[in-house]
């Protein structure tokens, strides 16, 4: 009986999608994003209190990171240990930006904003999963993402940003309008790497010595749609 459940979990570990594997990526990018992102609001943050509490929820994105690649590499996928190529540096620059806006609340605001696209990406990913095991990590992310979002939401509302403010307001449609155009950008760079992964069973299964062939040509298509994208 043991014998046949374990290889069941095995074998159920390396049959993910090239569409799922795509959508892991993404999400551990994201998590590689967050850490950038979080390092800068750290250094900048005036509060200890504050920075205490991201110091927190930065070694949470760097256990996401841990156990996203493993969920990667068991099935059968190569994980990408980058942020993302477009929107990392952007993210970057907008919590750059809370920075040089001053005190706390500037550095919270754009901390917000970044927040809410990985909240919102982990708890698309978990409510589709299904992959039990996949979905569960997922969802502990998730709840990581609500408890993060929750906390600067609650910690701007003292610092003066009420959510029914006219500033909470313009900040809300900001926040909500940055979370699509990253989203948009985002999706072309998954879908090159899902058919990086088509690609790559498809060298496997004919020829697995073409495997770096394959890994350096899917490189090259998710070079070519973002240059696409930018003309």
């Amino acid at each position: 009986m043991d014998e046949t459940t374990n290889t069941t979990t095995a074998t159920t570990a390396t049959d993910a999608s090239p569409e799922m594997l795509a959508q892991l990526n993404d999400l551990l990018q994201l998590d590689h994003d967050a850490v950038g992102a979080y390092e800068v609001a750290i250094e900048s943050l005036e509060s200890p209190a504050h920075r205490q509490a991201l110091q927190r929820f930065k070694r949470d994105h760097e256990r996401h990171i841990t156990e996203l690649t493993q969920l990667i590499t068991e099935r059968g996928g190569t994980a990408v240990q980058l942020p993302h190529l477009p929107t990392g540096v952007f993210k970057l620059a907008m919590q750059q930006a809370g920075r040089l806006a001053g005190g706390d609340r500037g550095v919270l605001l754009a901390f917000r904003t970044n927040e809410r696209q990985v909240r919102d990406k982990y708890r698309r990913l978990a409510e589709a999963s299904e992959d039990l095991v996949v979905a569960d990590v997922v969802a502990r992310g998730a709840d990581d993402e609500a408890k993060h979002y929750g906390w600067v939401v609650t910690v701007l509302e003292e610092l003066g940003v009420a959510s029914d403010s006219t500033l909470g307001r313009a900040e809300r449609v900001i926040e909500v309008a940055n979370a699509r155009l990253v989203d948009a950008a985002e999706r072309v760079e998954r879908g090159a790497m899902e058919a990086t992964e088509r690609l790559k069973r498809a060298v496997k299964r004919s020829d697995p010595s073409l495997l770096a062939v394959a890994a350096a040509v899917g490189i090259g298509i998710v070079a070519s749609r973002l240059i696409g994208r930018d003309r």
